[in-house]
């Protein structure tokens, strides 16, 4: 007995639930009056007969009164008129000291300032004004080669001027 009781009352929620539509597009189109329906026309002879038109109806005197949301304008694009500069187009990179052996890089950055070997880790610490440098070089079959490079800037957190730090190192390259 109570499992039929459960099952009609679930029904009847199910059918409540199906119909009660409150989104924007669908408001409440399963329950409105006769009234709407009568306004409809399914086919206007006069102009296209092949094409159905639906009207709207402006009666909504049974639904509470919400404001549609209006649409955002879009954004337009334009292209870019201007030639645009990219400063530093050859820009300087670290990355191109990776694979260098231990003699190259002395011969081309000089002596470093300080030097750390541990096993098969070796670190040239290099100072300029702008920042320091950390070369890390691995041993691989009896030469040492540049595996990292890291920069820093020269006082204890402080910020670094990358342009100004990397401007020095080329200098110091050329």
């Amino acid at each position: 007995m109570k499992s039929i009781l459960i099952k009609i009352i679930f029904g009847f929620c199910t059918v409540i639930f199906m119909n009660a539509c409150h989104t924007y597009k669908h408001q409440n189109i399963f329950i409105q009056n006769n009234k709407k329906n009568s306004k409809v026309e399914l086919l206007d002879k006069k102009n296209k007969p092949s094409k159905f038109i639906v009207e709207k109806s402006t009666n909504n005197s049974e639904m509470a009164p919400i404001e549609i949301p209006k649409q955002k304008e879009t954004v337009k694009k334009l292209a870019l008129k201007k030639q645009v500069k990219i400063p530093n187009a050859n820009k300087f990179s670290l990355e191109k000291f990776i694979n260098w052996n231990e003699e190259k890089l002395v011969k081309k950055l000089g002596k470093s300032h300080f030097v750390k070997e541990e096993g098969k880790l070796k670190n040239y610490q290099y100072h300029f004004k702008e920042c320091f440098i950390d070369v890390f070089l691995l041993k691989k079959n009896r030469i040492y080669l540049v595996n990292y490079i890291e920069k820093r800037p020269t006082k204890l957190n402080g910020k670094i001027n990358i342009n100004a730090c990397y401007k020095e190192i080329n200098q110091k390259l050329n």
